[in-house]
């Protein structure tokens, strides 16, 4: 039984789960039907299963709800299901994002009212290489570039450091059943596209090397983020919450260099990712306005001013 005692090993190493109360978010699939077996193997009875039902798939969604439940009455495991609708009219972003988004407000939910100490998701290495390649084509900083975190704000991701190959070997060695989604194998979908294309070249060394890259690029993530937070705070006048309001000196904002990429790591986070815009409005007269979805920058004698939307349209 190698790779079930590999994946004990690694598990056991990388997280403490030992009374631990764990929800193993479980599609049917695969990768989450291993990380569930797997985590059976070490929690035993502290576990429960949710499961997110979008209704998206006609039949075959009941049918994923169906197939988790009776695992879960066959091994004496608490299980919770929650049904999801998508208003087709009123949608401003993909199916996918809205299912994200819905997926991850039920997490935070169950996690600020105490119902877990984690929730656990099916995320493996090939993901996070996925994850990687699909950040660099949209265009991405090295926070886009560093994959998908195994352990997040009580969101842990045990199978992170698994290949989908390894995973394969898992659940044929230990017998594992799943239900499979066609929808992985539509090639409108760019994360489809990219896994054709990857599988090729998905060995050993690459996994190696994915890793290596990934360990530097986050140190370097890490001093980047330091270095901006200390610029953030030395240029900062005054910040409040609510209503909220950031101020900030204009005479030491202007002394940095390279002035576009400290711009962009400044004011991106409030939707202002053209420096160019935000160049303009520093040569400008008091006064001057620039506008993001949510948020404004005002040009004062001295001072740019960032206020959330509603409260400059009540100004």
């Amino acid at each position: 039984m190698f790779y079930k005692q590999h994946f004990l090993k690694i598990i056991k190493k990388k997280f403490y789960l030992k009374n631990k109360k764990i929800y193993v978010s479980v599609s049917s699939g695969l990768d989450s039907m291993v990380l569930l077996d797997v985590l059976i193997k070490i929690c035993n009875f502290t576990i429960c299963v949710i499961h997110c039902n979008f209704n998206l798939r006609g039949t075959d969604s009941d049918k994923d709800e169906l197939f988790i439940q009776e695992f879960c009455l066959k091994h004496k495991i608490l299980f919770k299901s929650k049904n999801f609708k998508f208003n087709p009219i009123k949608r401003n972003f993909s199916i996918q994002m809205m299912a994200r988004k819905f997926r991850y407000d039920w997490f935070k939910y169950l996690l600020n009212n105490s119902y877990c100490d984690y929730i656990a998701l099916g995320h493996h290495l090939d993901d996070s290489i996925e994850t990687f390649f699909i950040n660099l084509i949209r265009g991405t900083g090295i926070k886009g570039l560093i994959g998908i975190n195994h352990f997040k704000k009580k969101i842990i991701r045990p199978l992170s450091f698994f290949s989908k190959k390894e995973i394969i070997s898992y659940a044929q060695e230990n017998n594992i059943k799943w239900r499979e989604d066609n929808s992985n194998y539509d090639q409108k979908y760019l994360r489809n596209r990219i896994r054709f294309f990857l599988k090729p070249i998905l060995d050993y060394k690459f996994y190696n090397g994915f890793k290596k890259s990934i360990k530097y690029l986050y140190y370097e993530y890490v001093c980047s983020k330091t270095h901006i937070d200390y610029i953030y705070n030395s240029i900062t006048i005054e910040k409040t919450k609510d209503p909220f309001l950031f101020k900030i000196d204009i005479k030491k904002l202007l002394i940095l260099y390279p002035i576009n990429a400290y711009l962009f790591k400044i004011f991106n986070i409030y939707g202002f990712s053209n420096p160019k815009d935000l160049k303009k409005i520093l040569n400008s007269k008091s006064g001057k306005k620039l506008f993001s979805k949510n948020y404004c920058v005002i040009r004062e004698k001295t001072t740019l001013v960032v206020v959330e939307l509603e409260l400059e349209l009540e100004l």
